[in-house]
């Protein structure tokens, strides 16, 4: 699966490169900023198909592991997104709505009890967003909606409960990228 993800990041990013507008810049490479506290990689692409509209893929990958605990948590998660722009300048700068779908799948494991679990959510959000290019270059992006999470858990000691897991969140962020 990583292997087919990063194959079609590849694709996209050098196809853009060779049909890329002269003028405007119309494809960004992303990552999050606070990820690197949770110990996540995130990487997104985003791709300019008119003044208004853009698509972003995003990806990240996991491996959490709090303090001196042995107990780990790892997995994935992949976000399409889809954003209108509704500023005058061409995207992807400005301002823009963004409905988006989120999977993840997250494995909790504790070997001193020897226990674990999989955490897998499906997310439906809505974002409001403000895209910034500084230097005809740097992009700097930042967002924040509302989320709607199913969870289900497969936890074979049946300790663990997540109902009421399920329900609304609050997604923000913010990212720094370049613009090509």
């Amino acid at each position: 699966m990583k292997k087919i993800v990063l194959l079609g990041f590849t694709m996209l990013i050098i196809s853009s490169v060779l049909y890329a507008q002269d003028t405007q810049k119309m494809n960004a490479i992303k990552t999050d900023l606070f990820s690197p506290f949770l110990r996540t990689g995130v990487l997104k692409y985003e791709r300019a198909f008119t003044e208004d509209i853009s698509v972003q893929l995003g990806f990240f990958y996991t491996g959490y592991s709090p303090g001196d605990s042995e107990a780990k948590l790892s997995g994935f998660g992949i976000t399409p997104e889809f954003r209108l722009y509704l500023s005058d300048t061409p995207a992807p700068v400005g301002t823009y709505l963004a409905p988006n779908f989120r999977y993840m799948s997250q494995k909790a494991e504790d070997p001193t009890i020897n226990e674990e679990a999989t955490l897998t959510s499906f997310g439906l959000a809505i974002n409001l967003g403000k895209q910034w290019m500084l230097k005809d270059i740097v992009l700097i992006d930042i967002w924040v909606g509302p989320v709607y999470n199913f969870r289900t858990l497969d936890d074979p000691s049946g300790e663990v409960d997540v109902e009421g897991a399920d329900g609304f969140g609050l997604r923000l962020g913010l990212a720094l990228g370049i613009a090509f």
